[in-house]
């Protein structure tokens, strides 16, 4: 009977190894959280904040703060104690998105259901000026290179010539016959994801003579972020048919499109990252980081483009100073003279946070494990019970 137990064991020990097994090769996406890396933060957890995007310029940090609303200005001078330089409140209820260009800080904002741009001189970073409101309605996606300003708005495309911002000037606008979302401008080109999730690739070589090079139909995938290396185009984002809780909270993605053929942009590859929403994208050293809402900050290997491989998150709630909505958004990357590649970003109502972009520790784990102890357990119990019944039958 003892020999028997052995080989009973033996069977469900193999038994469970092989549903471990299959459980690890069905998990495509296994993240490792990273330990250690915090660096600095900004403010104190007794302010209340809610900040929604941070763009970086000179040694500065420029946050986009909604309960100010405006803009927050934070020294990043000593990266692990950045401390506030100044504020700048903008005229309406609640600001958004901050892009920069030639020392001029525009932020979407929004009052009543209308998303306007308002933009405000920060030549010296100490005592930034409120300049004005660029009345549009309904822009969304935005950005500002050299001195050029790129919104959609509504089904449109608009450039405008912000060489003086006291005179801003329409340049030119493309019809999209379709409401544009998010929006960024890289290398001549514009990068748009519309409502019905198609991705436009438009020629801005010339602002005032936009053209439509090409579209691309995601399906299911919305694009909120843009980064290039390359020819290609990694894309964050979600799933637009998870609209419903539980899973509505875990269907952030991000995609590898080959944009060497721009008049034929070929998808490679996508990863699941979890998280509600990939908002910003910062690339170091062949590591891309993605703003994965309330899973941190998640790491992805792009040293292959055509396999993109996981590589850890870091979650902002695991310091202490992190205890109300943890969304973190929009990575940066930036470099100090001392401390050397750090990643910028903000975390809603936590604040601005500083992590290391190199060398990281990560939390001791083994994939699957506990789903493999359940398993292996439940299995040792119902044999026992299998035993048990079988000596009462032979016993009757």
């Amino acid at each position: 009977m003892k020999q028997n137990h052995k080989r009973i064991t033996l069977v469900l020990l193999v038994l469970s190894l092989f549903a471990y097994a299959s459980i690890g090769h069905a998990t495509t996406t296994v993240f490792t959280q990273i330990i250690n890396a915090q660096v600095g933060h900004y403010p104190p957890s007794s302010e209340s904040v809610t900040y929604q995007d941070v763009e970086i310029n000179g040694a500065y940090a420029y946050v986009s703060d909604a309960s100010l609303p405006g803009l927050r200005v934070i020294s990043l001078v000593d990266p692990s104690n950045p401390s506030l330089t100044a504020s700048s409140a903008v005229t309406v209820a609640t600001s958004y998105e901050i892009e920069i260009a030639n020392n001029i800080a525009f932020l979407r904002v929004m009052e009543n259901q209308d998303y306007d741009i308002e933009y405000i001189d920060i030549t010296t970073p100490s005592t930034p000026v409120y300049k004005n409101l660029l009345d549009l309605n309904h822009a969304r996606g935005f950005d500002a290179v050299g001195y050029v300003l790129y919104v959609n708005n509504g089904t449109e495309v608009i450039t405008f010539n912000i060489t003086d911002v006291d005179d801003i000037k329409e340049l030119y606008r493309l019809d999209l016959t379709d409401y544009g979302q998010s929006l960024a401008f890289i290398d001549d080109t514009i990068y748009v994801c519309t409502s019905s999730n198609q991705l436009k690739l438009i020629n801005a070589t010339d602002p005032s003579d936009l053209i439509l090079i090409s579209t691309l139909n995601l399906n299911d995938f919305y694009v909120d972020s843009y980064l290039i290396n390359g020819d290609i185009l990694y894309a964050s984002g979600f799933d637009g048919t998870k609209t419903v809780l539980p899973e509505r909270a875990h269907r952030g993605y991000v995609i590898a499109i080959d944009i060497s053929n721009q008049s034929d942009p070929t998808p490679f590859t996508e990863l699941f990252i979890d998280g509600i929403n990939g908002v910003g994208l910062a690339l170091h050293d062949n590591k891309l980081f993605v703003g994965a809402c309330a899973e941190g900050i998640e790491v992805i290997d792009i040293s292959n483009p055509s396999v993109l491989e996981a590589t850890g998150y870091y979650d902002d709630y695991q310091d202490l100073y992190c205890g109300g909505e943890h969304y973190a958004l929009y990575p940066k990357h930036y470099v100090d003279a001392t401390l050397g590649d750090l990643i910028v970003f903000v975390s809603s109502s936590c604040g601005l946070n500083i992590i290391k972009a190199d060398g990281f520790e990560f939390e001791f784990s083994i994939p699957g494990f506990e789903v493999y102890t359940l398993t292996f357990s439940t299995i040792l119990g119902l044999s026992f019970i299998f035993v048990k019944l079988r000596r009462r039958l032979k016993s009757s």
